[in-house]
Parts: structure tokens; C-alpha cells; sequence
């Protein structure tokens, strides 16, 4: 009597929902270079990803009597496997295109996650009802058959997102993950029937062979070229070089995190590159006795580096929530270690929250993704944080990104009334252009503890430009305050599109 137990399905079942969460979690990560990751990305994510295996389970549920068998299962994971392929081949096409036609970014979000990972997540859905249809005909007890298959779902869902989450996507790239993913799918099918779909398997494993190599490839030829791409746990981060065409010409290495520049730093010095970081330098004119200085930001360490070489005598902590940035600037943009320079790897809300030292000025280049700042540096409580860090005569430095046009400014309108909840003097000064309203732009937050003590007399040139353009935000009456309770940061900023 053969009293071999066959666990093909329990293995199935484990393995399937791991992949939804997986490629839920990667989906994050391929839209966030596109349309930044938010809150809409994160609900067009998951409702998506619900409809599409709710749609299959509706569906299976009524005909898996026919289906209920190891060679079903072999097909339909020789066609995920295939599905995961394409995705590698046409996500970037049609991220571009989407982007591309303008639309509002809840609706391009919508749209991208159903293009992408829709039919993936829809042909996953197909394993559960199979599955548990098989079990419960090899067994008697049907609620027990239930059971088991939905409990092996749970654990592989936790196991496989604190796996992915915590040491797959940090340490190899989606597209390596994504052919992963695919390669245990045709492992799987292969366990299900090794016989009569071997040719299929066959393809699809030299499609992988093929898709991989070309990934490989494609790494040497961006090193080559000076450009690396490293996957952090919290962000992609792309390094790449290119040529300053202006009146001294000069080489630049960009810093770019989810496809947008963050970043950069001149090879031959370390001036800043972009304009509005310059206005860091503030500090030392509205203030010039400030000795000890906060930064909530540290990407690529461009004002650091600057500040260590303008201030001999003064100390910069610097929070930054990604140690693997830290390793990346120490590895691409010439951070050192140095005595007045401290690095705390933390969140920045939660630096605020937890640490009691003071401060003389506190500087803010904090953003998640393209113009999202997270909405929990925004609100009142961390306002108040920040006040009660600086000590008596300090100010508070930001960096905002944002718009002067009323229907376009609501963050901006929000965060100022925010700041004038708990500082006496808030005031701005735009980057770019103080009289063209319509632009997105860079602009400078400086809230100060005591007006009174700030000075204006400098004989920096540049500094005397920049606060030429100090004025006041006029609030309409509706602005929202922003607190932990309710801060609607995503949506604000989604007007700026």
C-alpha cells in the first residue's frame, strides 16, 4: 500500500500568496520612479490587486471541479512565469507613455498598476480555488482541507513580506527579483508535471537565461560609463555624470533617487551645485554666533561637505534615515569622516521626537519622492519639536517645493500656517523666479524663535540677493493646519502636477 503523502499543494499554496505580496511590494517600487510613491500609489496598489484575484476567485470557484489537478497548475504557472517576463520587457515603455499623457496622478496611478499587474496578480488568483478543490477531494473533512490551505496562505504571506521587505528588494534589483519570482514559478510547474509541458518550460527557462543575461549586460555597460544602480530599503538610487555646459564647464555626478535628481556634486570641488541649496548658508548671516546646526537629510551630503569646508568652528548632526545612502556618498561623493560632523541613521520624525539636544539652527531638505515630503514631518507636533530644539534666538531653514498660484499652493499655504502656529515670524523666499507665480520652484521656509535677533547686515552679495526676496504668504481662510490627525500632504501636492 503506497502511504506516500503528496504536499505539492500545501507547497502551492504556500508559495502563491508569498507572490502576490511580493510583486505588491516590488510594485511600489517600479511606479515610484514614474509617479513617486504615495498614498494613491499604495491604495491603486492593493485595491487592484484585490479586484484582480477577487475577480479570479469568482471565477475558479465555479469551475475548478474541471480543473482540479497537478497538470492545471503546471499551465498556469508556466503562463505567470510568462506573464512576469513580459512585465520586465514592457513596464518602462509603458510607465513613460502613461506619464506622458498628463493625467492627474490618482488616474495615472489607476491606470499603471491595472496596465502592469492586473493579469499577473488575475493568473495567481487561478492557484487558491485549485488548490483547495484537490485537497478537498483527497480528504473527507472539507472545513479542515479549508483550513490548512488558508493557513499556509497567512504564514507565506507574512514570511515572504518580511523576507522581501527586510533583505530581498534592499540587496538585488526588481528586475532580478522579477526574474526570480518567475524562475520559481517554472521550478513549481515543473514539480506539478515534468513531462508533458517540458518544451514550455524548456522556452521559458531560456527566456529567463536570455532576459538575465541582458540585465547583467546591461550593469557592466553603466558601470563602464561611470553610472550605478543600487536598490536601498528605502528608495532606487541611480548615480550618473554629465557635463555643466555654462561659462566653465565642468563635470557633474548626479545623485538621482525613484528617477529624479536629488543630488549632485562638481568632481573637481565641493560648491554647491543647485542653486537653492546655497540658501543653507543663511544660517551663518541671519546668525552668525550659531555654533551647533541640525540637517534632517543627507542623500548625497552636498551642503555637509560644504558646510565643514566654510565653518571651522561649527558642528552639523545630520539624520539621515538610509545608512546605504551614507555608504553610497562615503563611496561616490567624497564624504569623510570628520570630528564635527555626526550621522545618526534614524527617522527624522523620530530623531525629533526622541533626542534631547539643542540647537542653534535646524535645516530641512526632507523628501520621500519627487515634491512628497513625508507627511509626518509636516504637521504641528513636529513644528513643535523643532521649537523646542532650537535654542532661544534660533530659526528653522526649509526647503519646500511648490508653486506661488493660489489653486496650486495649498501645501505651501498649509505648512506656512503651520510653522506660524508655533514660531512669531514666518517668511519665504522663492528660488527661482519671486514673481512668476505659475512656476514650480524651490522654495525657502525660515521660521525664527526670535525676530528680533535675526541680522539682515551682510556684505555676502549673495546672501543680500536672497533675502531681496522675503515676503509674507497671505492665507486664505480655509488653510488647513496640518497635524498628525490630518495632514492631506499627497493630495495637496498631487495640484502640482
Amino acid at each position: 500500500m503506497n502511504t506516500k503523502i503528496d504536499y505539492r499543494p500545501e507547497i502551492l499554496s504556500f508559495a502563491s500568496w508569498a507572490w502576490v505580496m511580493i510583486f505588491e511590494l516590488l510594485g511600489s517600487r517600479i511606479l515610484g520612479p514614474y509617479v513617486w510613491t504615495s498614498l494613491f500609489i499604495w491604495t491603486g496598489l492593493i485595491a487592484i490587486v484585490l479586484w484582480a484575484l477577487a475577480l479570479w476567485y469568482y471565477i475558479w470557484w465555479k469551475y475548478a471541479d474541471s480543473w482540479a489537478d497537478m497538470k492545471s497548475l503546471s499551465r498556469i504557472l508556466i503562463v505567470i512565469s510568462l506573464s512576469i517576463i513580459i512585465l520586465i520587457w514592457v513596464k518602462t515603455p509603458v510607465l513613460i507613455f502613461v506619464v506622458s499623457l498628463g493625467l492627474s496622478l490618482k488616474i495615472s496611478s489607476l491606470i499603471l498598476v491595472t496596465l502592469l499587474f492586473s493579469p499577473t496578480s488575475y493568473l495567481l488568483g487561478m492557484i487558491a480555488p485549485i488548490v483547495t478543490k484537490i485537497r478537498i477531494t483527497e480528504l473527507e473533512s472539507s472545513w479542515a482541507a479549508v483550513w490548512k490551505i488558508s493557513s499556509l496562505w497567512t504564514i507565506g504571506s507574512i514570511v515572504w513580506t518580511l523576507w522581501a521587505g527586510f533583505f530581498l528588494i534592499p540587496f538585488f534589483g526588481i528586475n532580478m527579483l522579477l526574474l526570480l519570482l518567475a524562475f520559481t514559478c517554472l521550478v513549481l510547474s515543473y514539480m506539478c508535471e515534468s513531462k508533458k509541458y517540458f518544451l514550455w518550460q524548456f522556452i521559458i527557462l531560456v527566456s529567463l537565461i536570455i532576459v538575465f543575461s541582458g540585465a547583467r549586460i546591461t550593469q557592466v555597460t553603466l558601470a563602464a560609463n561611470n553610472t550605478f544602480i543600487y536598490e536601498t530599503p528605502y528608495s532606487h538610487i541611480e548615480i550618473s555624470e554629465r557635463f555643466e555646459d555654462s561659462v566653465i564647464p565642468a563635470k557633474i555626478r548626479d545623485l538621482k533617487i525613484d528617477n529624479v535628481t536629488h543630488a549632485g556634486m562638481y568632481l573637481e570641488s565641493n560648491n554647491l551645485v543647485y542653486p537653492y541649496t546655497r540658501y543653507y548658508h543663511l544660517f551663518d548671516t541671519l546668525l552668525p554666533q550659531a555654533k551647533n546646526m541640525l540637517m534632517l537629510w543627507g542623500s548625497a551630503y552636498s551642503f555637509p561637505k560644504s558646510f565643514l569646508d566654510t565653518y571651522p568652528e561649527k558642528y552639523l548632526d545630520v539624520v539621515e534615515i538610509d545608512e546605504m545612502a551614507t555608504q553610497i556618498a562615503r563611496k561616490h561623493f567624497r564624504l569623510v569622516d570628520d570630528e564635527r560632523l555626526t550621522i545618526y541613521h534614524q527617522d527624522a520624525r523620530v530623531y525629533l521626537n526622541n533626542s534631547r539636544k539643542k540647537y542653534d539652527a535646524i535645516l530641512w531638505d526632507a523628501f520621500g519622492s519627487y515634491l512628497s515630503i513625508p507627511y509626518q514631518l509636516t504637521t504641528l507636533e513636529t513644528v513643535q519639536r523643532k521649537y523646542d530644539m532650537l535654542e532661544d534666538n534660533w530659526v528653522v531653514i526649509l526647503n519646500i517645493i511648490a508653486s506661488l498660484e493660489w489653486n496650486k499652493a495649498k501645501f505651501l499655504e498649509s505648512e506656512y500656517k503651520t510653522y506660524k502656529q508655533v514660531f512669531p515670524e514666518v517668511f519665504i523666499l522663492p528660488v527661482r523666479d519671486q514673481f512668476d507665480s505659475l512656476r514650480t520652484q524651490n522654495i525657502i521656509l525660515i521660521a525664527a524663535k526670535n525676530p528680533d535677533a535675526l541680522n539682515y547686515i551682510t556684505s555676502n552679495d549673495e546672501h543680500i540677493n536672497y533675502l531681496s526676496r522675503k515676503r509674507f504668504v497671505n492665507l486664505p481662510e480655509d488653510t488647513q493646519i496640518l497635524t498628525d490627525d490630518f495632514a492631506p500632504v499627497d493630495y495637496y501636492i498631487s495640484q502640482l502636477q
